[in-house]
């Protein structure tokens, strides 16, 4: 039988904690197929047996890694959509929280994509509908609510959350395969701006966005 995070007192498995961050470095570094069980329980310090403890398996613990990252994600939405009032603003948290996650935690968005835009014969079957389906209804609820307040138009809620994650996600993407780029706060609030206000000439313009790759090269 595994066992969870933490023990019967509260405090924090250390052996399974070392287990879920060496399995977070090979599972983003060169995926599920690429990385062995040898090569986590080395990087953690620990036996074939400790892992066995916690995990059925190599899939089990590759589940569990990406099912409690997405759980930390969306917990992270929730607590941003709390603490901020308003459309335009909630918008911008989301998009400033989640590049700053790619900026802070690179191997979390490296893992995340690979669930969603790998084949699905390279990892063991995930019901990726139901893992990124919580943050969609979280966001398309935030255009429901803009929409009815009529602070959005040019689309209904469902259309506007798959665009404005869609924008989200190339940078986001963008990031994960040139980690030079930098996903600033204020870059996050410039597409909001743009998603928002669209690209319509307009003598004062919201903001001024400036491509990714034109400092880099």
């Amino acid at each position: 039988m595994t066992r969870g995070v933490a023990n019967s007192d509260g405090a924090p498995n250390v052996a399974e904690i070392k287990l879920l961050e060496s399995a977070l470095q090979h599972f983003s570094d060169k995926g599920y197929a690429g990385t062995s069980i040898r090569e986590i329980i080395e990087s953690a310090g620990v036996t074939r047996p400790v892992l066995y403890y916690y995990f059925e398996n190599k899939e089990d613990l590759f589940r569990r890694l990406v099912e409690m990252k997405f759980a930390e994600y969306v917990g992270q939405v929730r607590e941003v959509i709390r603490q901020v009032p308003g459309t335009r603003e909630r918008l911008k948290a989301i998009m400033v929280s989640a590049f700053k996650m790619a900026e802070e935690q690179l191997q979390v968005v490296q893992l995340i994509l690979q669930v969603f835009f790998s084949p699905p014969a390279q990892g063991p079957p995930l019901d990726r509908n139901r893992l990124g389906r919580k943050r969609f209804k979280l966001i398309e609820e935030i255009m429901r609510e803009g929409l009815d307040r009529n602070e959005l138009s040019g689309g209904d809620a469902q259309s506007l959350a798959l665009v404005f994650i869609g924008i989200m996600e190339m940078h986001i993407m963008a990031k994960s395969n040139r980690p030079d780029i930098q996903l600033t706060p204020e870059l996050a609030e410039g597409l909001v701006d743009l998603f928002l206000n669209g690209a319509q000439y307009t003598e004062a313009p919201a903001s001024q966005l400036k491509s990714l790759y034109s400092a880099t090269g």
